[in-house]
């Protein structure tokens, strides 16, 4: 990786009663996201409404500048150096990005690979994972969800994509949908999408075609009649692309980690 990253772990409130071992739920931007998804797992294990989980955040420090943060964001979440999408939306973002920043991209495969081949034995050295992992991102870390479901789809057997870019890369995920489709008759998944419907409103994120996006690689993955494949997908009336981050969290989390 071309920089530090930092990672937080969060235990669930029996870790230290036994030796049994967890499920671990991988959640990308965490300087961000990781306080907000230890809330809720907080609120909803209590509750017994998940099972308990440990957490893993991976991202950037939370003391750099946003044009940093961002900078860094692009790299690890698309595949491609031009991370914007295809279409009016994607020229209309060009536009308006600093060249640099409209060419950050790049560094998704090198992410999923540290985070599957090199963290994740590293950290099952020192706590007790079992093989259940799943991984939570939002708007472009959504797109990344979404690139590990289709480019290694056996890393993880959950995935939770928030507000979803994931026609970024000019519609990468899409041919790699489509590849993935001729030469597969299966897709072994838990898969949940979830964006706001004030999303269509908002000109940045119509321009990042958030809904459509999510909308049309969900409706794909239903037309491929996968038996194994468990698809779940929400709009929520009212709510935006930062509102809706929770709001998917909290059923994503109930959809995907069903308490039995």
């Amino acid at each position: 990786m071309p920089w530090p990253h930092d990672v937080h772990i969060a235990l669930p409130p029996s870790y230290g009663q036994g030796d049994r071992s967890y499920p671990v739920l991988w959640v990308t931007d965490a300087s961000l996201d990781f306080s907000l998804v230890v809330g809720l797992m907080n609120v909803l294990g209590m509750v017994q409404e998940i099972p308990e989980l440990i957490l893993v955040g991976v991202g950037a420090p939370d003391d750099i500048d946003l044009v940093e943060f961002n900078e860094r964001r692009a790299h690890d979440f698309y595949p491609r150096p031009k991370w914007v999408n295809a279409g009016p939306g994607g020229a209309q973002m060009a536009a308006v990005l600093p060249e640099e920043m409209a060419k950050a991209g790049g560094g998704a495969a090198a992410l999923l690979s540290f985070l599957v081949e090199e963290l994740r034995p590293q950290l099952a050295a020192e706590f007790r994972f079992d093989d259940d992992h799943g991984i939570a991102g939002f708007s472009a870390g959504g797109h990344f969800v979404g690139y590990a479901l289709l480019s290694r789809p056996e890393a993880f057997g959950r995935y939770l994509a928030g507000s979803p870019a994931l026609s970024g890369c000019e519609d990468l995920l899409f041919t790699l949908e489509a590849d993935y489709a001729a030469a597969h008759d299966d897709l072994a998944a838990r898969v949940f999408f979830g964006a706001g419907e004030a999303e269509l409103a908002d000109p940045y994120v119509a321009a990042a075609d958030v809904v459509g996006s999510m909308t049309r690689m969900a409706q794909l993955l239903r037309l491929r009649d996968y038996p194994s494949l468990e698809l779940t997908t929400r709009l929520y009336p009212g709510q935006t692309h930062g509102s809706a981050a929770s709001y998917a969290l909290s059923e994503g989390l109930r959809t995907l980690y069903p308490v039995n």
